[in-house]
Parts: C-alpha cells; sequence; structure tokens
C-alpha cells in the first residue's frame, strides 16, 4: 500500500494526529484515489483532470445527438409498445433511460470510494430499472403483437447504446470530480505528498538490510 507522507518523513497516520485541521478520512480518500489511478503528482492529476473531464462530456454529448437523431427524430411510432412501467412511449423512456443510467453511474463511483451504504443501494436500484426498460422492447415483442421483433430488438439496441455511453461518460464525469477535489485537497496541505507504493516500500527494505 501506498502512504500519504509530510516533508518531515511522517506516515499518514501521524499527520491526521499532527495536523487536526486534516481530518484521516481526508488523507484515506487521497490514497485511494491516488492508488486507484496511479497518479502521485500534481501535473499529473492536473493532465488527467482535464482528460477525463473533456472525454467525460463528449461521450455524454454523442450519447444525446444519437438520441436526437435516432429516437426522438427517427420513424419510431411512438403510441407502439408503450413501457408497462410508468405508461412512458418509447422517447420518454429513452430519456429516462439516461438519466438513471447518469445516476447509476454517480452514485455508484461515490459509494465505491466513500465507502458509503445508500448512495450504494440508490445506484443498484437505478440499474435494475435501467435493465428493465432496456430489455421490455424484446420481451414485448415476444409476447405480444404490439411491436415486431425486429422493432423490438432496434429499440432495445439503441437504448443499451444510450445507456451504456452515459454511464461510461458519467464514470469519467466522477473521476473527474475526484481528481479535483484531490488537487485542491493537496494544494491546501502542501506538507503532504502522495508516495507511490514501490517508493515507500525502499526505505523499510534499506532499513532491514541496515539491522
Amino acid at each position: 500500500m501506498s502512504e500519504i507522507e509530510s516533508n518531515h518523513s511522517m506516515s499518514g497516520h501521524d499527520v491526521a494526529e499532527t495536523d487536526t485541521n486534516i481530518s484521516e478520512a481526508h488523507i484515506e480518500l487521497a490514497e485511494r484515489l491516488a492508488l486507484r489511478m496511479n497518479i502521485f503528482d500534481k501535473p499529473a492529476i492536473f493532465n488527467m483532470l482535464s482528460s477525463r473531464a473533456k472525454w467525460g462530456a463528449g461521450i455524454i454529448t454523442v450519447s444525446l445527438l444519437f438520441w436526437w437523431l435516432l429516437i426522438s427524430s427517427g420513424s419510431d411510432n411512438m403510441d407502439d409498445g408503450v413501457s408497462k412501467f410508468l405508461g412512458l412511449d418509447f422517447n420518454q423512456v429513452a430519456l429516462v433511460v439516461m438519466v438513471l443510467a447518469f445516476l447509476y453511474s454517480v452514485f455508484g463511483d461515490f459509494s465505491r470510494e466513500l465507502g458509503s451504504l445508500v448512495p450504494s443501494i440508490i445506484s443498484g436500484v437505478m440499474i435494475i430499472f435501467v435493465a428493465l426498460y432496456v430489455g421490455e422492447p424484446i420481451v414485448t415483442a415476444l409476447l405480444s403483437d404490439s411491436l415486431t421483433i425486429e422493432t423490438g430488438l432496434w429499440r432495445s439496441g439503441r437504448l443499451s447504446l444510450v445507456s451504456l455511453g452515459v454511464i461510461y461518460g458519467g464514470h469519467l464525469i466522477v473521476d473527474a470530480s475526484l481528481l479535483l477535489w484531490l488537487r485542491r485537497f493537496l494544494e491546501s496541505h502542501e506538507e503532504i505528498e502522495l508516495t507511490p507504493p514501490n517508493r515507500s516500500s525502499e526505505p523499510i527494505q534499506d532499513s532491514v538490510l541496515d539491522d
């Protein structure tokens, strides 16, 4: 595991005990983020933050354009295959799926980093509804005559694409927001240094050899 060290070679726990303005939870969060993203210096944080925010916004924009061109402005008869869940037509279902997919991504990623139960539960509920809405056109086509098999597959395919795009884009945006927090945290506490695992283990090995 990596350590968060001060300029005086103190461990992360020592820093938390010495400086009461820095909570141990914030130090542990910074350490988890650095380890997961394999990022330990400010210039790299700036670059990754910019890249993930740009790609996340771009992917979500493409998903919205896909919805507008192939769903909202498409040739579908919205009166056919109305959803059994809340009585939504296909266009409304697509919008709801994108919103639910984004919420799933946001709540899921934040719950993973913060270790919170409630966001994780909300994320689980969101993905279940996304799966229900995405699979409903195929099931409707198989069990009734309101949709043909081809129409059901085409609708489910488009819903899958927009939901996956929003989930991935949302994941990148959440990562960018966490990197923004990490950058501000390090700027506010310049005495804290993120140390890669291989670097943090070297002093320990050297001391063992000296003994």
